[in-house]
């Protein structure tokens, strides 16, 4: 990680594909409608466990699973 706390490891289209997904999924699982501030915080929150190594949807739902993303 860079000193600002940014993680500058490029992400594949791939990444970008599954991350996407896992996005939709728990957006529909949630009932969060997209373009709001609780699914873009839930968005940064799947990529930031992604960067760190949860690599399987199963392990982000799992991480994710009880945080609130009540932003509007």
């Amino acid at each position: 990680m860079n000193p600002a706390g940014i993680n500058t490891i490029a992400l594949e289209p791939s990444d970008l594909a599954f991350l996407q997904q896992v996005y939709r999924h728990m957006c529909d699982e949630r009932g969060l409608p997209g373009h709001t501030s609780a699914a873009t915080e839930l968005a940064a929150s799947i990529i930031d466990l992604y960067q760190s190594g949860v690599r399987s949807e199963q392990d982000l739902q799992s991480r994710l699973g009880s945080h609130s993303f009540s932003g509007s």
